[in-house]
């Protein structure tokens, strides 16, 4: 008996389903057999529903203990050498930095941490709008709400809220508020050894312009820079040019080999090669 496409359908987003849960096992897995410090364990001091988060951040980002892991994970791949306490600590800064859970376990091994952050400006993409599709530089101010429906500041206005304003307050996480998408950044040059950007760049502009964000981050960094992609979104997927240029720009990181920094890691997940370590040379 042939199978209905009703039924087909199902067992397909049934597949999709497990290979997306396959694929995000290491976010939440002991990589190395560690137990966490217990001073990085144990959940957000609030309750959820009162701490004026939006409900529509995703319900594993509320949990302090998933965030945690998953941030200690990806300093397991990406940067072992600050899992440990030094005599020398590192200076460490996140761009997009959303809960904090990298930069808490950076704090814990005694590393001094700064976090970024700004407003979610990535709905309209499937019309060419928004941040996905935006040169850099690109004020993008014909908004008034973010996505989560938080105030847009006016050129030249600081930013009043963020969506994890609530839990980074609550984890006293030290704060530079600016937009990713506009360059220079109002950092000192060679201010950070590290410079993490996880799975955010492609909030702040076009791959075609993400070697200029890639050299301000060098511009700041002094040891490393350490970039994660997310996969190309669904309603992109099917987008041509921009699937080339996200390939290209891909490619460029690659092999990048300028403004003092090198590619020395790549790192796979989902099937593509996504992050990247650029190391001083």
């Amino acid at each position: 008996m042939q199978a209905s496409p009703a039924d087909m359908a199902q067992v397909q987003r049934a597949i999709s389903k497990r290979i997306h849960k396959l694929n995000r096992q290491p976010d939440g897995q002991d990589l190395f057999g560690v137990e966490l410090p217990e001073e990085l364990q144990g959940e957000y001091p609030f309750e959820w529903s009162d701490a004026g988060m939006p409900k529509d951040i995703q319900r594993k980002y509320q949990k302090r203990s998933w965030n945690i892991r998953r941030s200690w994970n990806r300093l397991e791949l990406y940067a072992p050498e600050l899992l440990k306490h030094r005599e020398t600590p590192y200076s460490v800064f996140e761009m997009s930095t959303a809960h904090g859970g990298m930069l808490e376990v950076c704090r814990h091994f005694g590393h001094s941490i700064l976090g970024n952050d700004y407003l979610n400006l990535t709905a309209g993409q499937a019309r060419g709008e928004g941040a996905y599709h935006r040169a850099v530089n690109d004020e993008l101010n014909d908004r008034e709400l973010d996505d989560y429906r938080l105030p847009i500041p006016k050129p030249g206005e600081a930013v009043s809220d963020w969506c994890y304003r609530p839990i980074i307050e609550a984890q006293k996480i030290p704060m530079a508020l600016f937009d990713g998408g506009m360059v220079p950044y109002p950092l000192e040059d060679k201010s950070q050894d590290y410079l993490f950007c996880m799975q955010a760049i492609e909030h702040y502009c076009h791959p075609d312009d993400w070697d200029n964000i890639v050299k301000e981050f060098c511009r700041i960094s002094r040891r490393a820079v350490i970039i994660y992609l997310n996969r190309i979104p669904h309603h992109l997927s099917k987008n041509e040019d921009y699937i080339a240029a996200f390939d290209r720009a891909r490619t460029r990181l690659r092999n990048w080999n300028q403004n003092g920094f090198e590619c020395t890691n790549v790192q796979m997940r989902f099937q593509q090669a996504l992050g990247f370590k650029l190391t001083a040379v």
